[in-house]
Parts: structure tokens; sequence; C-alpha cells
């Protein structure tokens, strides 16, 4: 919870945003940035909990539940705390599930807010009325079937149904989309088919639209009660009764996208995963981010500072991460240098993403090797002259004695610098939450780690799910990482051919084909 504190000049602001059904892809440009200048956010279950990570790190977050039957706080509680935290003067974000006007009791909300004098804006969201069917492959409307939608919500026991009603929604040129309809469809149903709507009307359930939970079921008003009985749905589900349901105007859209309803977890730190992250996604998977390494400074600079006085002493530096190239440089900046300073070394990386990262500083390596891993380096540097030479190693904190041991055995002189610390990072409580729970019920259905401290990290962050982290199959970015994962009894590793973000995409692609 952050340590906000209330601000001088009047009331804050209230912004009642729409989440979206579910894809955390789908919330308004308006919705992002009202989060990420969020001081607060009250947040129900339907809302993706990705979409908490645009707000600052500061902003408190509260799970306001909203869930039927099982709700964290009352209505009147959650107006409350809109009231106080806006009259302390701080920025607060309502985010609610879809749209805030549609069901979602956001005109309750907006109507408290108008009374009690804070100014408010209301955000409209993607709906799930039109959503969940679009990716479940049904357009609500159609030329050839309907020229209206009829929406209503399935929460009213159909026996309250009065006959004009009845009339209504059995008119036979319109599309019936039912939210929240599951509990009380098969007294619905049977309404309906009493009211002379033809049996053969195709129906469709979508529970969990739009994301990799996507569940659906099928049939006809008349055939739909057995269906359930055998294959039974749960909430939260929409219904969609009309020809639009059926095959003849189905999409088959999401069958080009050959991750969809696939839930992927990657385990880089914050920042370092976008590109990828976006290939899934635009794949249709769903990507969860749960950073399990935090990089800092050392908590000691005296050896870095050290090396940077003498690095005319040294033939080779090698650089074996990317973050070890910006906190060196980062330092040596620091310092009132440039890269001038490694005029007379020869640079050496590991890897692709190192390269990357050295060249983004101007420097173009001498050297890397053709694996990327520890071996590799050896290979490179056997074929060199290094006898009696100085090479500086800058690494992170962790690392075995694979390669300065190795050099050593080559004849080299090492000097191992630690330019930054791997630290095991504190998850926000609504992230862990949401972890472990995939976890336990083994939802994800792929594990992605970038190094053996990954792996290790993320069982030291869930110790209860290790045994369910282990039987995931996982994605070890090279043969290290995968020997880390096999010792320690992974079920499932594949390791793609080359450490680098197309290769992990194409590596995903092919495991899941």
């Amino acid at each position: 919870m952050s340590q906000n504190k209330p601000c001088p000049g009047g009331p804050g602001h209230v912004y009642l945003v729409g989440a979206g059904p579910g894809d955390p892809g789908l919330i308004t440009v308006r919705g992002k940035q009202a989060l990420q200048k969020s001081d607060v956010v009250l947040y129900d279950h339907l809302a993706n909990p990705e979409l908490l990570a645009l707000a600052p790190d500061r902003a408190e977050r509260i799970d306001v539940g909203k869930e039927r039957g099982h709700p964290k706080l009352s209505q009147s509680e959650i107006e409350n705390i809109l009231i106080e935290r806006a009259s302390r003067g701080l920025t607060v974000v309502r985010l609610k599930g879809g749209d805030p006007f549609v069901f979602g009791r956001g005109g309750e909300e907006g109507l408290t807010l108008q009374k009690a004098g804070i100014p408010f804006t209301v955000i409209p969201g993607v709906t799930s009325v039109t959503a969940a069917p679009a990716y479940a492959g049904i357009p609500v409307s159609h030329r050839d079937t309907n020229s209206r939608i009829v929406i209503m919500t399935g929460h009213d026991d159909p026996e309250s149904l009065d006959p004009a009603t009845l009339d209504a929604l059995t008119l036979g040129n319109q599309t019936l989309v039912i939210l929240m309809g599951v509990e009380y469809f098969r007294k619905l149903s049977r309404k309906l088919l009493s009211h002379k709507m033809p049996p053969d009307t195709p129906v469709m359930m979508v529970r969990w639209g739009t994301t990799a939970s996507q569940d659906t079921r099928e049939g006809t008003l008349g055939t739909m009660e057995e269906i359930l009985s055998s294959h039974p749905i749960r909430p939260p589900s929409l219904i969609v009764v009309g020809k639009v349901a059926g095959n003849q105007y189905r999409l088959n859209w999401q069958n080009n996208r050959p991750l969809f309803r696939k839930r992927i977890l990657l385990t880089r730190e914050t920042g370092t995963q976008d590109g990828l992250s976006e290939a899934l996604t635009s794949a249709g998977a769903e990507v969860i981010h749960c950073p399990t390494i935090e990089i800092l400074p050392p908590d000691n600079l005296s050896e870095v500072d050290k090396a940077l006085e003498s690095l005319h002493e040294y033939g080779w530096i090698v650089f074996l991460s990317p973050n070890g190239v910006r906190h060196f440089m980062r330092r040596l900046r620091d310092a009132g240098r440039d890269i001038r300073a490694l005029a007379s070394n020869r640079i050496f990386v590991m890897g692709p993403a190192t390269h990357k990262a050295m060249s983004e500083f101007g420097v173009i390596p001498d050297g890397q090797p053709l694996e990327s891993h520890g071996n590799g380096v050896l290979e490179f540097f056997h074929s060199q002259s290094v006898q009696n030479r100085k090479i500086l190693l800058i690494r992170g904190d962790r690392g075995d004695g694979l390669i300065p041991d190795g050099l050593l055995s080559l004849g080299a002189r090492v000097t191992t610098v630690r330019c930054y610390s791997n630290r095991i990072p504190c998850l926000p409580e609504y992230l862990r939450d949401r972890i472990a729970m995939h976890l336990e019920e083994r939802s994800l259905d792929l594990l992605v780690f970038y190094s053996p401290s990954s792996y290790e990290n993320l069982l030291s962050l869930f110790p209860e799910q290790a045994d369910d982290i282990r039987h995931i199959p996982s994605l070890a970015i090279g043969p290290t990482t995968q020997a880390a994962l096999l010792k320690d009894g992974a079920t499932t590793v594949i390791v793609p051919g080359e450490p680098t973000e197309s290769a992990v995409e194409e590596t995903i692609l092919n495991h899941f084909s």
C-alpha cells in the first residue's frame, strides 16, 4: 500500500475506467493514461491484474472484489473510499471490468461523486457484450440476420418476466445477449421456447471471453439444456441467442492466432521483455509478467572504481550480460569518462543481447562466442593468445566459476568485477496471489527463464508451488539454464537455437504447433 498523503488545494479527481473484457490489450488509450497517473486504484475481479502494473509503483491498489456472492467491499464502502481518497487531493481510478456503464454500477458511483462535489471523468471501456462474442467468432449483428441487439442481465429469475417482455425477447430479427445468465438460463430457455421462439435458434455461451481461459458451449435453444447437463459451464459467462451464433455466420479468425488460449509466464526483470511480450500477444497468447530478478548497483563500488583506474592494464574486457554493460558504462560516465577510455582494450561480449547493449554505446565488440554459454566463451579464448595476459571479467554478483576458472586454466590473469547485484524482487500482493493461483492450478502453459537465477528466484518466491513449477513446461534460454532446470527435476525443458527474442518466439511457436 502506498504512503500517499493529503494534497492541498481542494479535491482530487476520480476516473471511472472501463478495463475491457479481459484481454489487457483492449483497454483504451485514455484508460491507460489514467492508470499511469493514478495515486489509488480500486479494481474488480473482472479487471485483468496485468493492468495494475500500469499504475505507478507508489500507487495504492485496493481489491474491491465485486464477485457475485463474495463481495470484498459493499457498494457503499467502495463509494466512501472513492470520496475519501479524492477528498485528500488524490487521483483515483475506479477500474471496472468491461464498460462502467454497462451493468457495471458506474452510474451509481458517478451520482454519488456528483452529490459529494467530487470531480470525475468517465472513460468507457470495450464491453464484453460485443468483445466476448467477437473472440468466439460471433458478429453480434449481421445484415442478413438481425436489425436489433437486445442486451439483458440474467441475474433475475425468469419467472418474473411478464408476457410483454417475453414478446420483445422472442422477436425473430434480433440477437439476444445475456450477461451473467448461467444460473437461470435453463428457466429462461424454457420460457423462450414456451413463448414460441424456435427450438433450432442457435445458442453459444462464452466463459472468460478474450482471455486464455476462454471456454465455449454451443447448441440450440432446444438442445442447450441437455448440453449443459453433461458439460456444465460456470460464471463469468455470456450467452448469445440468435442466428448470428450459428455456424453459417461464425468467423474462425482466432484459428489464425497460433497461441490463442495459451498462457505464458515471462520471468525477466521489468522493462526487458517488451519485444517478446508483444510478439507473443500478437500471436494470441496471454502473457503474464513475473519479474524474478531485480538488478541493482552493487553494495560496494570500490572494486569497479579500482578497475576503471587501471583499464589500460587489461588486454581484454569480457562482458557476460547486457546488465554488466549498462552498469559498467554508467559507472564510467559517472567517473567523468567515456568510451575513449576503452581505446586500448579489446572487448568481448557473450551473446546477441550483450552485443546489442554494447553497440548502443557506440562500441563494436572485438569478439563473441559461437555459442552463447560458458563453454562457448572458453572455446573462443582457447584460440586466442591469453597466456599471462590480464582479462577483466564484468559480471553480476551471481554465477559459477566456470568462466573465470577456465580462463585461469588457459594461463590468463583474471580480475572479476561484480558490476551489479541480482536480487529477488518484492512482488506486489495482487501479482503474487494471481501467479500462485495459476501455478497451483497448472493453468500456465509455459514458463520462460533467462538464467538459472531466474528459475531459482521463482522457486524462492513461490516455495509452496515448487513442485507445480517443475511440472509446467519451461523454456530455458540456453544450455546452462537448461542444465539448472533439469538438475532440479524440471520435467519438460525446451531450448531455442540461439538466445535471441526471435529464436525464443520461433521455439515457442514450434512447441505449441
